[in-house]
């Protein structure tokens, strides 16, 4: 959204511009006057708290109070401002700059004047955007549906977990150019080292240490081969690597297995089943994501638009509207041992 990212400028801006320090802690400590035992308030909360009208600094002539400077603060998320809580002087300082020469902008009419005029219209509309969509969504979640047990026992293999480590073998795909690397090497010549990795794993080859010596994923490698903890139910875990694991015991590995570009060889490091008491909460909140994206995605759908006029639009043949999505993308996770490249 255009205001966050204006938002992120302007502090970005305080901290490069910024000179001194203000710790943002409101902790206490012993005054610095020598033979006192008074504690000390610090902090803008606190300050501002037990003393509004303190002058806490100066701009242009101009006395802050802690009160007027905990406003300008407490008008930022929390977790962006506890970014910069070691220059709290240079945010208040651009803030308060910013303000001015907002008003100086009005008193020239400069808001009502193109493209400042339109580009204010449409920052407000985001914001305002933004908070509709945050209400509809806590509104919907406020009364979340859906049995958490029922939930549970439908998808069994989601709460199957499996720790996994891998051995990459790559190779280059025929028709593409040799690149010099690992990857130079062909199909046939991959299974020839992936073949011989097995024979020492099964010889008694510790996986780690041939994982970081002979894998061609130099970030697994780094770390003995460890690939992270999945769901068995992931739809994104490729289907010969669950198919593989399912034989496998806690400790063993697999015979190679052909992923796009390489030959990857699986460890089963562990295997864990969640209890329905250990999986609720995560239940709980996944229902709660699922009703408030299908409230936003009914809203947003009544809005789609259906185009009378392609050559208005500089639009050829018959391809399909692409909308944007107004609802937050979710929180990335750790892509499966398929998708993982193979040589970095």
């Amino acid at each position: 959204m255009k205001s966050s990212f204006l938002l992120s400028a302007l502090l970005c801006a305080a901290v490069a511009s910024g000179q001194g320090t203000t710790p943002g802690s409101t902790t206490t400590q012993t005054s610095p006057t020598t033979g006192s035992n008074q504690l000390q308030v610090r902090g803008p909360e606190a300050v501002a708290k037990q003393d509004p009208t303190r002058v806490v600094a100066t701009i242009n002539g101009k006395q802050i109070t802690a009160k007027e400077a905990e406003s300008y603060l407490s008008a930022i998320p929390p977790d962006q401002l506890k970014r910069y809580e070691s220059n709290l002087s240079a945010v208040v300082q651009q803030i308060y700059m910013s303000q001015q020469l907002a008003q100086q902008a009005e008193k020239m009419n400069l808001d009502q004047q193109s493209p400042w005029k339109e580009q204010l219209q449409l920052t407000r509309e985001n914001i305002l955007t933004q908070a509709y969509l945050n209400k509809l969504t806590s509104s919907s979640t406020a009364t979340a549906t859906g049995d958490p047990q029922q939930y549970y026992n439908a998808h069994p293999l989601e709460f199957d977990r499996v720790k996994l480590s891998g051995i990459f073998v790559a190779f280059n795909p025929p028709g593409t150019p040799a690149s010099g690397s690992a990857s130079s090497r062909t199909e046939p010549e991959a299974h020839a080292k992936a073949d011989d990795i097995e024979k020492k794993l099964k010889a008694g080859g510790d996986f780690a240490t041939l994982a970081r010596t002979e894998s061609d994923n130099q970030q697994a490698a780094s770390r003995g081969g460890d690939l992270g903890t999945y769901s068995v139910g992931d739809p994104q875990l490729p289907a010969s690597i669950k198919t593989a694991i399912q034989s496998l015991q806690a400790g063993q590995s697999s015979e190679p297995i052909r992923i796009p570009n390489a030959l990857l060889i699986v460890k089963l490091d562990s295997r864990t089943k969640l209890t329905f008491d250990q999986a609720k909460p995560e239940i709980q909140q996944k229902l709660k994501n699922e009703q408030s994206q299908a409230a936003v995605k009914q809203e947003v759908d009544k809005y789609k638009i259906q185009v009378q006029d392609p050559a208005f639009f500089n639009q050829t043949g018959t391809s399909s509207v692409h909308t944007p999505s107004l609802a937050r993308p979710g929180d990335a996770t750790a892509p499966p041992p398929g998708a993982t490249t193979p040589h970095r």
